[in-house]
């Protein structure tokens, strides 16, 4: 029969199904941490972007308010101006006025200074002699059905500003409301949009007015006698000048447009605009009160803003954790492979020294030979697991490396929670590499032979405390035996590490009390090691010798859960009994005995 699979096919196949558990896991792992790590610089990326859109929208919204308040205090410049003169202020004086303001260079974008008097009917044949002393064509237009009159008198620069001259506001219906208003609150208010008569273009304008009241009383030529008003000090303003010298549209990273109710005062939202996207990224709408009128801002991102903000690290990111992950794949299928290598062949070893075993079954020259093979298989088997820990280690270590370059590139633009996340990630990081160290530990329990070795448990007891408390938070009372016994130090020691570094490290205080008691009969050492943290539910106090199993959240714990794995293994392979004992509240206590003797035979070991 003829298979449809290559011979590369097939070895792929069976090196994926020979994976074990812990393989897929740490490639499971390095995905997460691959797609983590791209999810949390993605969310950086566009917070980085959102904040940026929002930074330069509000920096314009600023600039246009600043902006504002600086021609506002040009206007109550004037108001002073005029109220410092004893008598009428006249068309010279103003003009002496409106050049120390300088306003073309102090001032871009407006029009123009000037003055608008405000003359009831008694008063309008006094005000127009008045006038035509020193401008003999002099009169207010256009007429109007109004019983008052609110003429411009004077404006600066006027040759620009001629046609304004004699202009009646109280004619159209923007100006002369933004004018009642600002009579009756004593502020400065502007107009609903308006074309000036001085716009050639006739494009979309408005004025800035501020009201002067007289100090004792109005003047014979204009003002009214009974609230003092005499009339305004206003400023003309044609938009895209005034936008021109407020924000000249070069290099800009958003682009807007104001529009007072349906009228559009001003936009960049065009083709023709600089650096338009027709397509933004972001935008928004914003409306300020300014002055009276309602202004809508709808502000949006330009291209140099999509140019600029524009990032590829994410991608990187993505793709050079695929790549690693690939190669840890590749890596463990190697291992995997080599594996399955060493177990055939100790099984083919097997099969010859069992095939040896009947042949020569009385002949001790080739037990040793048997002995000897046996030997060199586990020698291989150790080397293969050490072999196998270290090529673990490597791809963990190069994705800690990738993490701090993320850190170190993004460190200035960090959120505090992107931070955190990324510690989350090393940690994680540091966990799998202990986790790897508890796995290659619990695989050699039990592998080696181990000498008796003459030792004082309560010095012991002491050192591994010691070694374990090296920050001082916690404290040993130890009651027990002070002498010298024969006994398997290295495993015992393993113990007691593990259950105080458990002990420790499941601690919900600051400091904490280990209770040690020995004992000892004939041939065992009775141990008692109670601490005083939380306590073991009853339900779990049999699990807490499952592999990798924890009380609380991975995140909440520092070890690999393998602690009291490796002490089971250890207790039941030199037969020794263990419990655990705990309330579930709080305190838990974990008996066990151990193998003592009071001398050896020189190289003796345990049975």
């Amino acid at each position: 029969m003829n298979s449809d699979y290559s011979p590369e096919q097939i070895k792929l196949s069976v090196g994926l199904v020979g994976l074990l558990w812990y393989h897929w896991l740490a490639v499971c792992l390095s995905l997460m941490l691959t797609f983590g790590a791209f999810y949390f610089t993605e969310q950086q990326v566009q917070l980085k972007s959102v904040e940026a859109f929002k930074f330069q929208s509000q920096q314009i919204l600023e600039l246009v308010q600043e902006r504002m308040s600086k021609y506002e205090e040009a206007l109550w410049a004037g108001v002073s101006a005029i109220q410092m003169f004893p008598g009428s202020v006249s068309r010279v004086d103003w003009r002496i006025f409106s050049d120390s303001l300088d306003i073309n260079e102090r001032f871009p974008g407006i029009n123009g200074i000037g003055v608008i008097h405000f003359v009831p009917p008694e008063k309008l044949s006094a005000y127009l002699d008045w006038q035509r002393e020193t401008y003999s064509d002099y009169d207010i237009h256009p007429t109007h059905k109004n019983k008052e009159f609110w003429p411009i008198t004077y404006v600066e620069p006027e040759a620009i500003n001629l046609k304004a001259i004699g202009l009646d506001i109280a004619h159209e219906k923007n100006r002369f409301t933004a004018a009642q208003k600002a009579r009756a609150t004593g502020r400065a208010n502007i107009t609903g949009p308006i074309v000036l008569v001085q716009d050639a273009q006739q494009t979309p304008g408005f004025l800035f007015l501020a009201p002067w009241f007289a100090g004792k009383g109005v003047k014979p030529t204009y003002g009214d006698i009974s609230d003092g008003f005499e009339g305004l000090v206003y400023a003309p303003f044609i938009m895209y000048k005034l936008m021109d010298g407020t924000l000249e549209n070069i290099n800009r990273l958003v682009n807007f447009s104001i529009h007072d109710g349906d009228t559009e005062l001003y936009s960049e939202l065009t083709f023709g605009s600089e650096n338009y996207d027709p397509e933004p990224v972001f935008s928004n709408e914003v409306t300020l009160e300014l002055y009276g009128r309602p202004w809508r801002f709808s502000l949006q991102s330009t291209l140099l803003f999509r140019q600029q903000q524009s990032h590829t690290q994410p991608i990187i990111i993505l793709v050079g954790g695929i790549v690693i992950d690939v190669l840890l794949l590749t890596i463990f299928m190697i291992l995997t492979r080599s594996n399955q290598t060493a177990i055939q062949y100790a099984k083919r070893v097997t099969k010859r020294l069992e095939a040896r075993k009947e042949e020569l079954e009385n002949v001790s020259k080739n037990l040793e030979l048997r002995n000897h093979e046996l030997e060199e298989a586990n020698a291989e088997l150790d080397q293969f697991a050490f072999v196998a820990s270290h090529d673990l280690k490597a791809p963990l270590r190069g994705i800690n490396q990738l993490a701090q370059w993320i850190e170190e590139d993004t460190e200035e633009t960090l959120s505090q929670q992107t931070r955190e996340y990324l510690n989350l990630m090393k940690n994680r990081i540091s966990r799998l590499e202990r986790l790897l160290n508890d796995l290659l530990a619990y695989s050699r329990v039990g592998r080696k032979e181990v000498k008796l070795e003459e030792v004082d448990i309560n010095t012991l007891v002491k050192d591994v405390f010691t070694l374990l408390n090296h920050e001082g938070r916690f404290t040993l009372k130890f009651e027990g035996l002070s002498e010298t016994v024969f006994t398997m130090v290295t495993p015992l020691e393993l113990v007691l590490r593990n259950l105080f570094s458990n002990s420790i490290k499941h601690h919900d205080k600051d400091n904490g009390i280990i209770n040690v008691t020995v004992s000892r009969d004939q041939q065992w050492f009775l141990f008692s090691v109670t601490d005083d943290g939380p306590g073991i539910p009853v339900e779990h106090q049999q699990k807490v010798f499952d592999l990798f199993h924890t009380l609380k959240p991975r995140d909440q714990v520092e070890g690999s859960g393998l602690g009291l794995s490796i002490i089971k293994k250890i207790l039941e392979r030199y037969g020794c009994h263990y419990k655990v004992q705990s309330d579930g509240e709080r305190g838990m206590t974990f008996k066990f005995c151990w193998p003592v003797r009071d001398s050896y035979s020189e190289g003796e070991t345990p049975a």
